[in-house]
């Protein structure tokens, strides 16, 4: 029983990290290079027409982005992702992932890989985040400060985060593709 929890989890991860929540009509990507380039050409093909337009201004604007329905047999997800942006980099990310299950063993054993995945950034300022598991909800927080945080040592911490960090910005271009390619509905 524990080694089908310990499979679920990773497959639960793998789905939601790297393929999210995506619908029937998303194509299966079978490598992390493939989703990356993915993201890259999703990215360079699919322009926001309104973001065409923008320069880099003073104004502050927010993009939310929300997916929510089961991930598997007896979970169920309610993700929720607000990036602030000036102009057309993203300065902060806070993001609201919950996962719910009757099956309180299950939360937690997917607390323990989610903060395996997190423990590389705990001692990088403005890369903050938080992992409870209360009453079948597991809620996962994570605030990162694009404006402030070493992006290079993001990069440094895992070289994924190169798909989406150039010349230490991200534009808001790409983090909406990429939250779109999970299933996720921006505003």
């Amino acid at each position: 029983m524990k080694r089908l929890i310990k499979l679920s989890v990773v497959l639960l991860i793998g789905v939601l990290v790297f393929t999210g929540c995506s619908d029937k009509n998303d194509k299966k990507l079978d490598t992390d290079s493939e989703k990356r380039e993915s993201i890259k050409k999703d990215s360079e093909v699919e322009k926001d027409p309104v973001e065409d337009n923008k320069q880099d201004t003073d104004k502050v604007e927010v993009m939310k982005c929300k997916r929510s329905g089961a991930v598997t047999t007896g979970v169920t997800a309610d993700l929720s992702y607000e990036v602030t942006y000036r102009g057309l980099y993203v300065e902060k990310i806070h993001t609201v992932e919950k996962l719910m299950s009757e099956n309180e063993a299950y939360l937690n054993l997917y607390k323990q890989k989610v903060e395996e995945g997190y423990s590389s950034y705990k001692d990088l300022e403005h890369y903050n985040y938080s992992i409870v598991v209360k009453d079948g909800i597991l809620t996962s927080i994570v605030d990162i400060d694009y404006s402030k945080v070493d992006t290079d040592k993001m990069i440094e911490i895992d070289s994924n985060n190169a798909t989406l960090i150039r010349d230490g910005k991200i534009r808001v271009s790409d983090m909406k593709t990429l939250y779109r390619s999970t299933g996720a509905v921006c505003d």
